[in-house]
């Protein structure tokens, strides 16, 4: 479903220069995947080849390859290939990206500095740092006379509950440490993993996602000096729900350290986003396949 929107739709981007999109991937290295992550679904937690005993520390590493829109409602999509890295130390762990937690962590969260605050047979709670790519107006032609939503760090807490056969709830916020309008961002989801065979597990999850004035404000609405540059209509926003997204995603253990994993998504804007005149598209979809290897 389309929205519709006073602004004319762009037939042409601007190419990016080499330089610009080496920037880009270096900053998504370390930032992760950022407020909405193109392969939206969680990876599956690990496939019984590759549990091992609990040790001090663990580590990964591999590689994702992503498709899908380059903002939240845009008409247009781009692919990305990113490496991943994490390390663990006991309670503290350190990720590129949720897709390479390491064994016993639990991904989810877009990667960062990690503490885990709990952790028991059914309960998991975590305080974590990472870096906020932001958004940047070159990053489509959709966004051009927008401006650019500055870099920052977020601080997320994190809560899970494991219920039974497989189901469990979770519940998240985020909130722009920095202060530089990245604003506040929560989610509550609720997720089944399956085990379809010693090497095989797949997930499939239903999430709710939720932001504050400031953050809607920043990624959809128009003020007056950004409607001057852009021709879009001012468009104030307040807080409210934000997507509603459907996910699956499967891990296949190629051995007791390799392990292939992909997903995919599909998720609609809802609320006062939805009526955003950036939202060209209100249902969006995204996928991603990589590959990790544990340490």
């Amino acid at each position: 479903m389309t929205a519709h929107s006073t602004a004319p739709r762009p037939t042409a981007r601007p190419a990016c220069t080499a330089r610009a999109a080496w920037r880009r991937w270096a900053w998504l290295c370390l930032a992760g995947a950022g407020h909405w992550p193109l392969a939206g679904a969680q990876t599956p937690e690990e496939a019984a080849t590759e549990r091992s005993k609990p040790r001090s520390w663990d580590a990964a590493a591999g590689f994702v390859v992503s498709h899908g829109p380059r903002y939240p409602g845009s008409a247009s999509k781009a692919s990305s290939l990113t490496p991943g890295l994490a390390v663990r130390w006991g309670r503290v762990s350190v990720a590129s990206r949720s897709a390479f937690s390491v064994r016993g962590a639990e991904g989810g969260g877009g990667g960062g500095l990690r503490v885990e605050l709990a952790r028991s047979e059914r309960l998991r709670a975590g305080l974590g740092l990472r870096l906020d790519g932001g958004r940047s107006e070159s990053d489509s032609e959709e966004l051009r006379g927008l401006g650019d939503v500055r870099r920052t760090l977020r601080l997320r807490l994190s809560v899970s509950y494991r219920l039974d056969k497989g189901w469990r709830l979770r519940s998240s916020t985020t909130v722009d440490a920095l202060r530089r309008g990245g604003g506040t961002l929560g989610e509550l989801q609720v997720s089944r993993d399956l085990a379809l065979s010693p090497t095989l597990s797949v997930q499939g999850a239903l999430s709710l996602g939720w932001a504050d004035r400031r953050h809607l404000q920043s990624y959809f609405g128009i003020s007056p000096d950004q409607a001057a540059r852009s021709g879009y209509p001012v468009t104030p926003m307040s807080a409210g729900l934000r997507d509603l997204t459907v996910s699956a995603g499967w891990r296949r253990a190629l051995g007791p350290q390799w392990a292939l994993f992909g997903s995919a998504s599909t998720s609609r804007l809802i609320d006062e986003a939805a009526a955003s005149p950036l939202v060209l598209e209100r249902n969006s979809w995204s996928m991603g396949l990589g590959l990790v290897y544990r340490f």
